[in-house]
Protein backbone atom coordinates (compact mmCIF):
# COMPACT_ATOMS: atom_id res chain seq x y z
CA UNK A 1 0.00 0.00 0.00
CA UNK A 2 1.41 3.51 -0.77
CA UNK A 3 0.90 6.29 1.79
CA UNK A 4 1.07 9.82 0.98
CA UNK A 5 2.02 12.57 3.01
CA UNK A 6 -0.22 15.49 3.32
CA UNK A 7 1.29 18.43 0.78
CA UNK A 8 3.36 21.47 2.34
CA UNK A 9 1.60 24.82 1.34
CA UNK A 10 2.48 26.73 -0.98
CA UNK A 11 4.72 29.50 -0.49
CA UNK A 12 4.64 31.06 -4.41
CA UNK A 13 2.79 35.06 -4.50
CA UNK A 14 -0.71 34.59 -6.72
CA UNK A 15 -0.26 35.81 -10.54
CA UNK A 16 -1.05 39.54 -10.51
CA UNK A 17 -1.46 39.49 -14.52
CA UNK A 18 -4.86 40.64 -15.74
CA UNK A 19 -6.36 38.32 -17.58
CA UNK A 20 -9.07 40.01 -19.68
CA UNK A 21 -9.54 36.93 -22.37
CA UNK A 22 -6.60 37.03 -24.34
CA UNK A 23 -6.89 40.47 -25.25
CA UNK A 24 -4.45 43.06 -24.05
CA UNK A 25 -4.99 44.66 -20.30
CA UNK A 26 -7.40 47.80 -20.59
CA UNK A 27 -5.30 49.71 -18.31
CA UNK A 28 -2.85 49.16 -21.71
CA UNK A 29 -4.60 50.57 -24.23
CA UNK A 30 -3.64 54.58 -25.34
CA UNK A 31 -3.99 56.31 -28.58
CA UNK A 32 -1.59 57.27 -30.50
CA UNK A 33 -1.64 60.95 -29.58
CA UNK A 34 -2.04 60.11 -26.12
CA UNK A 35 0.61 61.77 -23.49
CA UNK A 36 -0.51 60.16 -20.27
CA UNK A 37 2.04 57.49 -19.29
CA UNK A 38 0.70 53.60 -18.66
CA UNK A 39 0.93 53.51 -15.07
CA UNK A 40 -1.61 51.30 -14.17
CA UNK A 41 -3.46 54.14 -12.29
CA UNK A 42 -0.78 54.79 -10.12
CA UNK A 43 1.61 57.76 -10.30
CA UNK A 44 5.52 57.15 -11.15
CA UNK A 45 7.34 57.43 -8.36
CA UNK A 46 11.08 57.00 -9.88
CA UNK A 47 12.86 57.78 -6.76
CA UNK A 48 10.46 59.82 -5.25
CA UNK A 49 9.10 59.59 -1.89
CA UNK A 50 5.43 59.14 -1.41
CA UNK A 51 3.82 60.93 1.64
CA UNK A 52 0.50 60.07 2.78
CA UNK A 53 0.00 63.01 4.68
CA UNK A 54 -2.73 65.06 3.19
CA UNK A 55 -1.47 68.18 1.12
CA UNK A 56 -0.68 71.94 2.23
CA UNK A 57 -2.66 74.46 1.72
CA UNK A 58 -0.53 76.77 0.15
CA UNK A 59 -1.06 80.52 0.00
CA UNK A 60 -2.02 82.27 -3.45
CA UNK A 61 0.80 83.54 -5.32
CA UNK A 62 -0.45 87.07 -5.48
CA UNK A 63 -0.96 88.63 -2.38
CA UNK A 64 -3.23 91.86 -2.21
CA UNK A 65 -0.02 93.82 -0.83
CA UNK A 66 1.75 92.70 -4.10
CA UNK A 67 -1.00 93.79 -6.71
CA UNK A 68 -1.12 97.50 -5.04
CA UNK A 69 2.85 97.50 -5.23
CA UNK A 70 3.28 96.32 -8.57
CA UNK A 71 0.07 98.83 -10.10
CA UNK A 72 1.88 101.74 -7.90
CA UNK A 73 5.20 100.62 -9.58
CA UNK A 74 3.26 99.96 -12.87
CA UNK A 75 1.53 103.97 -12.38
CA UNK A 76 5.12 105.45 -11.75
CA UNK A 77 6.85 103.87 -14.54
CA UNK A 78 4.22 105.36 -17.04
CA UNK A 79 4.43 108.89 -15.52
CA UNK A 80 7.93 108.78 -16.23
CA UNK A 81 7.13 107.62 -19.64
CA UNK A 82 4.48 110.58 -19.95
CA UNK A 83 7.08 113.24 -18.91
CA UNK A 84 9.44 111.68 -21.03
CA UNK A 85 7.69 111.93 -23.99
CA UNK A 86 6.38 115.42 -23.59
CA UNK A 87 10.28 116.51 -22.63
CA UNK A 88 11.05 114.76 -26.36
CA UNK A 89 8.36 117.20 -28.09
CA UNK A 90 9.62 120.01 -26.17
CA UNK A 91 13.11 119.91 -27.40
CA UNK A 92 12.14 119.06 -31.15
CA UNK A 93 10.57 121.59 -31.41
CA UNK A 94 13.45 123.78 -30.14
CA UNK A 95 15.51 122.08 -32.45
CA UNK A 96 13.13 122.79 -35.16
CA UNK A 97 12.95 126.35 -34.15
CA UNK A 98 16.48 126.99 -33.92
CA UNK A 99 17.20 124.80 -37.92
CA UNK A 100 14.65 127.52 -39.38
CA UNK A 101 16.37 130.47 -37.37
CA UNK A 102 19.76 128.29 -38.89
CA UNK A 103 18.31 128.62 -42.44
CA UNK A 104 16.69 131.91 -42.40
CA UNK A 105 20.33 133.41 -41.48
CA UNK A 106 22.21 131.14 -44.21
CA UNK A 107 19.85 132.47 -47.10
CA UNK A 108 20.40 136.14 -45.47
CA UNK A 109 24.28 135.30 -45.75
CA UNK A 110 23.66 133.88 -49.50
CA UNK A 111 22.00 137.38 -50.43
CA UNK A 112 24.45 139.39 -48.91
CA UNK A 113 27.61 137.36 -50.19
CA UNK A 114 26.13 137.62 -54.24
CA UNK A 115 25.51 141.08 -53.63
CA UNK A 116 29.32 141.61 -52.42
CA UNK A 117 30.32 139.17 -55.74
CA UNK A 118 28.14 141.54 -57.61
CA UNK A 119 30.06 144.80 -56.53
CA UNK A 120 33.61 143.29 -56.85
CA UNK A 121 32.98 141.38 -59.75
CA UNK A 122 34.97 142.23 -62.72
CA UNK A 123 32.21 143.38 -64.67
CA UNK A 124 31.40 146.17 -62.14
CA UNK A 125 34.91 147.06 -62.08
CA UNK A 126 35.53 147.04 -65.72
CA UNK A 127 32.15 149.38 -66.29
CA UNK A 128 33.28 151.68 -63.13
CA UNK A 129 36.69 152.20 -64.90
CA UNK A 130 35.06 153.06 -68.17
CA UNK A 131 32.94 155.45 -66.63
CA UNK A 132 36.07 157.30 -65.16
CA UNK A 133 38.37 157.42 -68.63
CA UNK A 134 40.42 153.96 -67.69
CA UNK A 135 41.08 152.16 -71.46
CA UNK A 136 41.24 148.43 -71.77
CA UNK A 137 44.52 147.24 -72.59
CA UNK A 138 43.62 144.23 -73.98
CA UNK A 139 44.83 140.27 -73.05
CA UNK A 140 47.96 140.09 -71.15
CA UNK A 141 49.12 138.13 -73.00
CA UNK A 142 50.57 139.85 -76.29
CA UNK A 143 53.53 138.73 -77.76
CA UNK A 144 56.43 141.00 -77.12
CA UNK A 145 59.12 141.51 -79.79
CA UNK A 146 62.61 142.87 -78.97
CA UNK A 147 64.67 144.77 -81.78
CA UNK A 148 68.69 143.40 -81.81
Amino acid sequence: MYIKSPSAPKSTKPNRRVISGGQPAARKHHGLFSKETITGGSAPSHGRRISNDPPKKNLPAFTPWKVILASFLIGVCGILYIGHVFNTQQSLSEVQQLENEFNRAQRLYNEQRLAYDRMVGPKEIYQKARERGFVNAGSADQIIYLNP
